[in-house]
């Protein structure tokens, strides 16, 4: 069996293309792509959480904040892995960025489509890339979207193991301490104080959308077995590959 591999189309660069021709006037799209903007200022936020938790992490008495519940893992362990994570997430962006500034660099249409900083920069710094990439989007076949589903589940998985996995366990075990002294109560007061209904509240949120994540990485496994026999190779070049065809239909 041959291994599939991509062949570079050198004018599949934004230097040989117009964007602008795909602008679209609707105010429809325009409110679709404000939504760009708010999934930016949702990351700078939770990256800006992070930092904050990181030093109240340290700085606090985590066992007064839970009204003095004893989970697993104690407090003294949890914090400093909570602040690893944290650091980690950070480094996790750091090469992102830096992998972005060379796609950026390089002009390269389908690198940067599959990379989602570097989409974010094109998107935000131009109304007219937007509407660029999402003309790639539309004429996507079911295939493709399975493929591209796979291959950005898989790309976040480093992140939602390293990162998001064991903050999300520790917070399962507080929140397993918390059943176990509580118990279910409808009345929220039992639960302590408005802030700590709150935290209860955001913690078994968090741990609701790591588990749906986790789940979802699984059926993007199960869907890559069947997708690995077709493309016989790298995803991301096979991606790419999709890009570079979808993008002569249009051009």
């Amino acid at each position: 069996m041959v291994k599939w591999k991509r062949e570079k189309v050198q004018d599949h660069k934004f230097d040989f293309v117009d964007v602008e021709q795909f602008e679209k006037k609707g105010f429809a799209n325009k409110i679709k792509y404000s939504y760009v903007f708010l999934i930016v200022l949702k990351s700078v936020l939770v990256y800006l959480a992070d930092l904050y938790n990181a030093g109240g992490l340290i700085l606090s008495d985590l066992g007064d904040k839970w009204g003095g519940i004893t989970p697993k893992i104690p407090f003294s362990i949890s914090r400093w892995v909570f602040l690893g994570s944290v650091v980690v997430s950070f480094i996790l962006l750091f090469i992102e960025v830096r992998k972005a500034k060379k796609i950026i660099a390089s002009g390269d249409i389908s690198y940067a489509f599959t990379s989602t900083v570097a989409t974010r920069y094109y998107t935000l710094t131009s109304y007219a890339h937007w509407c660029f990439f999402q003309e790639i989007i539309n004429q996507q076949r079911t295939q493709d979207r399975i493929a591209f589903f796979v291959f950005f589940a898989f790309k976040g998985w480093k992140r939602l193991i390293f990162c998001d996995g064991p903050r999300q366990v520790i917070n399962a075990f507080i929140l397993f301490a918390i059943y176990q002294q509580k118990g279910v109560h409808t009345n929220l007061k039992i639960y302590g104080g408005l802030y700590r209904q709150a935290s209860i509240a955001v913690i078994l949120f968090t741990v609701t959308v790591f588990v749906v994540s986790l789940l979802l990485l699984l059926f993007a496994f199960l869907l890559y077995l069947p997708l690995l026999c077709k493309i016989r190779g790298n995803l991301k070049e096979y991606c790419c590959h999709i890009i570079d065809k979808r993008y002569n239909f249009f051009i």
